[in-house]
């Protein structure tokens, strides 16, 4: 289904996945990204606004690319578009229509936030009506407010530190993104649990002006994510990034492109920190083999690696080692067993990190995290 916004398309669901879903309500919306972040969408009307539609657009991976947005195709996951009505007008001014609060279930770095038709328009005739042209203002965050800045689109709008608005307004033969309404992707800067905006609405009137004074507003999320980098037989990993790494940082993988499973990159391409210079050379050493991996865990953590002992080209249960780490730690140690005979040559070693509430991920050497950092890393066994 599509839904039009005065002329601008906004979403086809015609397929759906669920690893990306959203429901929404009058007072909630409550979504969940492929990385299994869940994201709560708290509403709160200004004066007189009142919610006449509230509907969830489904993920659909075959949704085109669009222009305006970073990633490109950021319309594969699923958001929520509302109409909101009945605020006050002020005529050829600037009317407070809602605030909305975007709550994290973890930390979250630098969210993109999609705004993908977002203004609005009534009236009886192209003579007598209004048109209501969006401000997005970012009013505060946590554990700090975030900053905005554009990443995409936005056409006819001016993004700064704190805000979205129209660079002018002015009477309109026909609407579309750039003209009333706008379209774009804006990074939220920082690491975040939460973040607040506030929808404005400025009216042009036409006329005798419009009927019920109107404002739709559509938004989705993506992640900055980080991915494994082993060649393919050994499964994808992937994580949502927040305020726990590997090493001392995590950088963002696939910036241009959203997935609803997880991927990889080229093998030995990724920029890892928690392992440096030559490949390790991991040997008997009386039937175990001992790292101690630098972390920057910004909430408790479960740590795990897997060595490909056999080099069989898959990281099997029984190569896995585990340690848990505590917020402000600085090294987590992992102990494997080693297999008598050790094999001789070059083979892989996985390591995930991930918030420690979140037991699947460190089960499991690939699939999705909701946070943390994954790492891999060429290896050397010896006799």
């Amino acid at each position: 289904m599509a839904v039009a916004l005065g002329g601008v398309a906004v979403a086809d669901t015609s397929s759906t996945d669920t690893s990306s879903t959203f429901t929404n309500s009058a007072k909630t919306a409550s979504g969940l990204t492929p990385s299994g972040v869940k994201v709560t969408v708290s509403k709160t009307m200004i004066g007189q606004t009142r919610v006449a539609s509230a509907e969830a657009t489904a993920a659909n991976a075959a949704a085109p690319a669009d222009e305006y947005l970073i990633p490109a195709n950021a319309k594969a996951t699923a958001g929520f578009v509302d109409l909101y009505e009945g605020f006050t007008v002020k005529r050829g001014g600037w009317s407070d229509v809602a605030t909305l609060t975007f709550t994290f279930s973890r930390p979250v770095r630098d969210p993109h936030l999609h705004v993908f038709g977002t203004g609005g328009s009534s009236g009886t005739s192209v003579r007598n009506r209004d048109d209501y042209w969006p401000a997005v203002d970012l009013v505060s965050g946590a554990p700090v407010k975030p900053t905005f800045s554009k990443a995409a689109g936005f056409p006819g709008f001016h993004v700064t530190s704190a805000s979205i608005t129209p660079e002018r307004v002015y009477t309109v033969s026909s609407t579309t993104c750039g003209i009333v309404y706008t379209c774009g992707t804006v990074k939220l800067n920082g690491t975040l649990t939460s973040f607040t905006i506030k929808l404005r609405a400025r009216d042009v009137r036409y006329g005798t002006g419009g009927t019920t004074p109107q404002l739709w507003a559509a938004f989705k999320l993506s992640l900055a994510e980080d991915a494994s980098d082993a060649p393919t037989s050994y499964g994808a990993a992937s994580h949502a990034i927040g305020d726990s790494f590997l090493g001392r940082t995590a950088t963002a993988d696939h910036p241009d492109t959203v997935s609803l499973t997880p991927r990889g990159l080229t093998a030995d391409t990724d920029a890892d920190d928690a392992v440096t210079g030559s490949p390790a050379r991991i040997g008997g050493h009386g039937g175990s083999y001992t790292l101690a991996i630098p972390v920057t865990p910004g909430s408790p953590s479960n740590v795990a690696g897997w060595i490909d002992f056999d080099r069989d080209g898959r990281f099997d249960p029984n190569e896995r080692a585990t340690a848990q780490v505590a917020a402000g730690a600085t090294t987590a140690t992992l102990r494997w067993a080693t297999p008598r005979p050790i094999g001789s040559g070059p083979t892989w070693m996985r390591l995930r990190l991930s918030a420690a509430t979140t037991s699947t991920a460190t089960g499991t050497a690939t699939g999705w995290a909701d946070s943390g950092e994954v790492e891999d890393h060429r290896i050397s066994l010896d006799h």
